[in-house]
Order: C-alpha cells, then sequence, then structure tokens
C-alpha cells in the first residue's frame, strides 16, 4: 500500500492541479499506452507523488517527457532501456506501464522475457544490441568502459548517448520513489515482481 494519499482533483491546490493537468493532458496523454489515472481521478504510479511536491515534481516530469517523446532514441532503444531499469530495481509500476508501451513497439513475448529476467539479448539491430550493454553496464558498475562508451556514441551520437545517459537515471529516480513510497501498479493490476525477502 502507498504511503501517500491519493490526491484526487478536489483535493488540490493551485499548483498541484496546474501540475495534474500538465500531465493529464501533455503529451503521455496524448500517446495513451496506459490510462493516466484511476477510476476516481488520481494519477497513477509516480505522478500522484510528484503533485505532493509540485515545482519539484513538474521539473521532474518534464525530464520524462522530453526523453520519452523529444529524444532521437528509436521507441524500442528507449524501451530496452526502460524496462532493463525497471527490471534492476523491481519496480512493479515502471514494467507495467513500459511493458504495455514495449508491444506497441514490436518487442516480442520471448524479448520481453528476457529482459524481465535480466538475460542477455541478441538484438539484431546492433544499436539495440549497443543500448542494452550500455545500459546494464551503467545499471551493474556505475559506469560504461571506454569501448562501450566508443560503441555508443557510434550508433547514439554523442548527443544520443548523453539522452541515454539521463534516460537511465530519469527512471532510477522514479523507481527508487516508488519504491520508497511504495506505489505499485494501479487498482486491479497484478504486481510483476516477486516481493523481496
Amino acid at each position: 500500500m502507498s504511503r501517500l494519499a491519493k490526491l484526487t482533483p478536489d483535493r488540490m491546490n493551485d499548483d498541484q492541479a496546474a501540475l495534474y493537468d500538465a500531465i493529464a493532458s501533455g503529451d503521455r496523454a496524448r500517446d495513451s499506452a496506459f490510462p493516466l489515472t484511476e477510476s476516481d481521478g488520481a494519477l497513477v504510479g509516480p505522478f500522484n507523488c510528484m503533485l505532493y511536491s509540485p515545482h519539484v515534481g513538474d521539473a521532474v516530469q518534464k525530464v520524462g517527457s522530453a526523453v520519452r517523446f523529444h529524444s532521437e532514441m528509436s521507441a524500442r532503444v528507449r524501451e530496452i532501456v526502460t524496462l532493463s531499469v525497471a527490471r534492476h530495481w523491481r519496480s512493479d509500476f515502471e514494467w507495467w506501464a513500459h511493458d504495455l508501451i514495449a508491444r506497441r513497439a514490436g518487442f516480442s513475448e520471448a524479448e520481453l522475457a528476457a529482459l524481465k529476467d535480466g538475460r542477455e539479448i541478441d538484438f539484431d539491430d546492433r544499436a539495440e544490441r549497443t543500448a542494452y550493454r550500455f545500459c546494464q553496464s551503467i545499471l551493474d558498475t556505475g559506469d560504461a568502459p571506454d569501448d562501450l562508451y566508443a560503441d555508443a556514441v557510434a550508433d547514439f551520437g554523442e548527443s544520443g548517448v548523453c539522452d541515454l545517459v539521463v534516460l537511465i537515471g530519469y527512471y532510477g529516480l522514479i523507481a527508487q520513489m516508488m519504491r520508497v513510497l511504495r506505489v505499485g501498479v494501479p487498482d486491479g493490476e497484478n504486481s510483476v515482481f516477486e516481493p523481496e525477502g
């Protein structure tokens, strides 16, 4: 159970309402890969948490929107990274939401199962293989060795590598926020990862 109460529209101050509107009517709403609100109007996942500190929450959601909707990464590369981060942090909501997005981007059941289990996948596309290896290196060690960095620059350019690092960090931030605040999947959905311990 979440450590934060759901903020429904009737319980928000002006700053919270402005952030709610920005999230509920922005790029994420137009994308509509998954429902952004519960039946009572409360935002799902990390977005409800962002309402508790609306100025910081707005900055965070803008970073997420930028890396998800305004970078040069392909949808598949973006979802390889996002799902890898979700698995690393065992983030149920992150996996639930991005599994839906990945399916729309053409991921197979075998690819999704391998990502969920943390098994290396021999993606046909070189950039996808590089993104997977680059992300795993950062998740495992906090860094990327020179040869892997060079591969990433060759596949994505320097600005693309910066986008990859921010994408990994953004979804790590979101996963940690949801872990500490005990945010899971929306009502009626099943958890993805077995409880730890």
